[in-house]
């Protein structure tokens, strides 16, 4: 081969090397210079119902012990175990004859008293002439005075010896001090009761209570944003409505409202005691049952929802990456508040309107990386729950 044609075939080689390389340096800068394509979702506030969710359980309105208020022998029960009775109804029946018998003898003293009153207001009347007519001494009207006063007093304490029997035969007839549904009995026909003895229980179960605990950092954090404006209640109702929620999740149909707060905060649990009432006329709740209790009434202004899996944990606490005008990533510090039913989140602090917040690719992603953002729909839910 001629030297001429080496060069020639060295120069050929040359080139195609050099355009070879070109080629490469060329793919090379346009894979770094091509953006990693990321999901967006743009913050805009929402007015956000908020629910709250407690276990609880429910309560009779009222839970009245019916006591013998005398002592004696149980002649006989009026009432079916577990039935429904009215205020005022006769439950039990003591035997009354003891009673009967003191009561007589009370009445009898009285009228004897009565007639003793009668005579010395005649004695007085006499005694009391007789000294205007200087016929009798002062000493004598003053003792036909004082028998009179002394008459008197013995009449008031026999009228309340004849109430007290009166009383005490009356309590022989036991009678139902509330309406509602009886318990067991607790002492049979033929039984010497004792006075305060008890017999049965009454429970009041329309309405019914249903009682549930708050702990002491979730009423302090919603005293907080209802006091920073983050909370209120936009139709200006005093009451919170309450709802509750069987084992199987079924809600029962009949709305409630919380009628009690505690004052304090039990020290070993670190909550606070709180109480529902709830209308039953079907009977549906009964007391020692345990429930679900929804709290809903009040609304999260101006929430900025953020999907739980673009919360990410750091030393410095949580954080989401944001895009901003240059299509830069950012780290962002944020406070989680409330939950929503859909797994989001409300930021309490750290995101502003308008903001973009990355919901994917967040692996691949870091701090002052170049990206192509695409926006998408916020899925996340308007409605919160807390557990």
């Amino acid at each position: 081969m001629s030297i001429q044609k080496v060069f020639t075939f060295a120069t050929i080689f040359l080139a195609l090397c050099a355009c070879k390389d070109e080629k490469q340096i060329a793919q090379q800068a346009g894979q770094q210079t091509s953006a990693l394509p990321v999901d967006v979702i743009q913050m805009e506030p929402k007015n956000v119902p908020l629910s709250f969710e407690f276990s609880a359980r429910a309560q009779g309105y009222k839970e009245t012990e019916v006591r013998a208020r005398v002592s004696g022998i149980l002649l006989k029960k009026n009432y079916q175990e577990g039935a429904e009775v009215k205020e005022g109804d006769v439950l039990f029946e003591i035997d009354p004859k003891e009673y009967i018998a003191k009561l007589n003898n009370a009445k009898a003293s009285l009228a004897q008293a009565k007639a003793q009153l009668r005579r010395a207001q005649t004695d007085w009347e006499r005694t009391d002439k007789l000294f205007k007519q200087r016929v009798v001494s002062e000493k004598s009207r003053d003792d036909a005075q004082a028998e009179l006063e002394s008459r008197k007093a013995a009449v008031m304490m026999a009228e309340s010896d004849v109430e007290t029997a009166q009383l005490n035969f009356d309590y022989t007839k036991v009678t139902a001090p509330i309406s509602g549904i009886t318990g067991m009995e607790e002492q049979s026909e033929g039984s010497l009761i004792s006075a305060t003895g008890l017999l049965t229980n009454i429970t009041q179960l329309d309405p019914i209570y249903v009682i549930f605990s708050a702990s002491e950092s979730e009423m302090m954090s919603l005293a907080n944003m209802v006091k920073n404006g983050l909370v209120r209640n936009p139709e200006n109702k005093n009451e919170i409505i309450t709802k509750v929620k069987f084992s199987n999740d079924t809600v029962y149909p009949q709305v409630g409202k919380i009628n009690f707060i505690n004052s304090g905060i039990d020290e070993g649990t670190g909550t606070i005691k709180l109480r529902a009432v709830f209308p039953n006329p079907e009977r549906r709740l009964w007391p020692g049952q345990f429930l679900r209790l929804v709290m809903e009434g009040l609304t999260r202004v101006d929430a900025l929802i953020v999907p739980q899996e673009a919360i990410m944990q750091g030393t410095n606490g949580s954080y989401v990456y944001i895009v901003n005008d240059q299509d830069m990533v950012e780290t962002v510090n944020v406070q989680t508040g409330l939950m929503t039913k859909d797994g989001g989140w409300i930021i309490d602090n750290g995101l502003e309107k308008g903001n973009r917040v990355v919901v994917n690719n967040l692996m691949k992603i870091r701090p002052g990386m170049k990206v192509t953002p695409h926006l998408v729909e916020n899925k996340q839910s308007n409605e919160t729950t807390k557990n």
